[in-house]
C-alpha cells in the first residue's frame, strides 16, 4: 500500500491510513487491522503507531509529481489544501490549510497592553484553517473522543533553508500573543471546521513550517524569504 504523505495522529493513526500530496487523498490498508486510537495529552505527540507506508511518486486524483521535503513531509504551495481523503468513497476526513505565514517582531498580547517580543528571531504567525468529518469515529471504530487532530504549536516544526528541522517553536511570549477570539484552538474535533491563528516563536526567518504532529512527517508550506 503506498502512501501520498505521511500517516498523522491521531485521527490518522486511528484509521490506518495515509495522506496525499495534492489534496491528501488517502486509502484504507486492507491487509493491516486499523490500531486502536491513541489518545494524546493535547500538545504533545501520540505514540508512534508504526511504520508508515512508502510515498508514491503521484497523486492519483490529479496525477501531479508528489515531492518532499526531505523530511517525509509534502511539499505544499501557499494557501494550497492538505488533507485525508478516502479513495474508495472520495470523502475527506480531514483538511489543513496555511492560508498565510508571516513574520514579527512583536505580537499584541492577551493579557495587557505592552507588546511581546520572541525570545528568538522572529514570531512566525500562521492563519491556518482546519476540518475534521463528523463521521469518523464509525470509519476508524474507535471512540468519538478519541478522534481528533491537535492544532498547538507542538504539532508544528519549521526547516531552515539547509534543511534542518526544528521542533523548538513555542514560547512564554508565543504562547501570550493575541486575543483568544483570534486564536487557532488546541484540538479539533470531529464535526469542527476551525480557523484562526497560531503563533510560533522561530529561529530561522525563511524555510518551511510542518504541520507534523508525530514527528515522521507530514505536509509542509514556505515561509519568509
Amino acid at each position: 500500500m503506498k502512501r501520498h504523505a505521511p500517516t498523522l495522529v491521531c485521527l490518522a493513526a486511528a484509521i490506518g491510513i495515509a495522506a496525499t500530496g495534492c489534496t491528501g487523498t488517502t486509502a484504507p490498508n486492507p491487509s493491516q487491522a486499523a490500531p486502536s486510537p491513541a489518545p494524546a495529552t493535547a500538545g504533545m505527540p501520540a505514540p508512534d503507531a508504526g511504520p508508515a507506508p512508502s510515498i508514491a511518486q503521484s497523486n492519483p486524483g490529479t496525477g501531479t509529481t508528489v515531492k518532499t521535503d526531505g523530511h517525509a513531509n509534502v511539499r505544499k504551495q501557499a494557501g494550497e489544501k492538505a488533507g485525508l481523503l478516502d479513495e474508495k468513497t472520495q470523502k475527506s476526513y480531514f483538511t489543513i490549510e496555511i492560508t498565510n505565514a508571516s513574520l514579527a517582531a512583536e505580537c499584541t498580547p492577551r493579557v495587557g497592553t505592552t507588546p511581546l517580543k520572541p525570545t528568538r528571531s522572529a514570531f512566525l504567525i500562521l492563519e491556518v484553517k482546519a476540518s475534521l468529518a463528523g463521521n469518523v469515529a464509525a470509519k476508524v471504530g474507535g471512540d468519538l473522543d478519541e478522534s481528533y487532530m491537535p492544532l498547538v504549536a507542538e504539532a508544528f516544526a519549521v526547516a531552515a533553508p539547509d534543511g534542518k528541522p526544528d521542533r523548538n517553536v513555542t514560547s512564554e511570549t508565543a504562547w501570550g500573543c493575541f486575543d483568544d477570539a483570534e486564536l487557532l484552538p488546541p484540538v479539533l474535533n470531529p464535526g469542527q471546521t476551525v480557523s484562526g491563528k497560531l503563533v510560533l516563536d522561530v529561529s530561522a526567518t525563511a524555510g518551511r513550517v510542518a504541520y507534523d504532529p508525530q514527528d515522521d512527517g507530514g505536509w509542509s508550506w514556505p515561509y519568509g524569504g
